[in-house]
């Protein structure tokens, strides 16, 4: 038996369109373990939506997928449609970025939830119905809220409700796209918590994908920083914050407002255009450190410490 749960080797994900292919995924490859949290950070359009939806299959048709993406060995992406449904929502389930949109304003949340267990458990609907009661009760929503409508929740209810829907199954990984999206700090923090409490009870693993480095310094084991479709640096929490390696982790970390900011700090220029990434080093037209072998020379993807991997050409310079 492996503890390894998910593995990615080399894994693609383009979009295509009439300009052309968008490179949202682009050779990424790591590891994780069974109860294990990677936090995949990085600034909008640099492929983590992406890169959790391709996990699960849920990527628009016509998307080119290549490389390997392994769950519990099975390769998802050559698993026929129906196999890949069997797994989805059952062994491997996503919290959506928006909660709003993602429940039908025409069902209860009784129906969301029956719906969802008879798809992949052939039981009645009776203990369809004790089984949500059972889920919604460890979100702390009671049982009396089960014939209400999405409209009649708030924002973080509606929240608890997706995260009830999606362990509701128990899966053995469940990815929360940007779970805390909208949501005050306090409810933010309550969020964080169940999440935290679900994972090491049920033993699952979890891909946070974020933009907040405090969730990711909170509750992540590990840490991907994600950009232009590439991961930059790979390691763990402690490690990437403490000696960050990649110059767009550093500034990441740098643009992070504590009780200590005095100015606010922003990275110049604009994430790159996917379908025409630039060459070599992706990030080199922002970096402040960039050389000529950065603009010619694709760096190498190195391990810095045990378990630390960065790709950049100084990496060795910021240790």
């Amino acid at each position: 038996m492996t503890d390894v749960v998910l593995e990615a080797s080399g894994l693609r994900v383009y979009y295509n369109t009439r300009r052309g292919p968008v490179k949202a995924v682009d050779g990424i490859s790591f590891e994780m373990n069974r109860g294990e949290t990677l936090g995949v950070v990085g600034e909008t359009g640099c492929g983590k939506s992406t890169l959790g939806k391709s996990i699960l299959g849920v990527l628009p048709p016509g998307t080119t997928v290549e490389g390997e993406l392994r769950f519990l060995g099975k390769d998802l992406a050559s698993l026929p449609r129906e196999e890949l449904r069997k797994i989805r929502g059952k062994e491997i389930a996503l919290i959506f970025q928006d909660p709003m949109t993602r429940l039908d304003p025409l069902f209860t949340i009784e129906d969301h939830f029956v719906e969802t267990i008879r798809a992949h458990e052939d039981v009645s609907k009776t203990e369809a119905i004790e089984r949500a009661v059972k889920a919604l009760a460890s979100m702390g929503i009671p049982e009396s809220r089960l014939k209400h409508y999405p409209h009649e929740f708030s924002g973080g209810m509606r929240q608890r409700i997706m995260i009830a829907m999606s362990l509701v199954m128990n899966p053995k990984l469940l990815i929360a796209d940007e779970p805390t999206t909208s949501l005050d700090v306090i409810v933010e923090a309550q969020i964080l918590e169940i999440l935290e409490d679900l994972r090491r009870v049920y033993k699952m693993s979890l891909v946070l994908i974020t933009h907040n480095l405090g969730i990711v310094a909170e509750v992540c084991d590990r840490l991907a920083v994600m950009y232009a479709g590439k991961f930059v640096e790979l390691g763990g929490v402690r490690d990437v914050f403490r000696t960050p390696v990649h110059p767009y982790t550093q500034a990441l970390l740098a643009s992070t407002i504590h009780l200590e900011s005095k100015e606010l700090f922003s990275i110049d220029g604009l994430p790159p255009d996917l379908v025409d990434p630039p060459p070599a080093c992706r990030f080199h037209p922002r970096c402040t450190y960039a050389q000529e072998i950065c603009r010619t020379e694709e760096p190498a993807w190195v391990e810095y410490r045990p378990g630390h991997f960065a790709a950049c050409h100084f990496g060795k310079d910021f240790l």
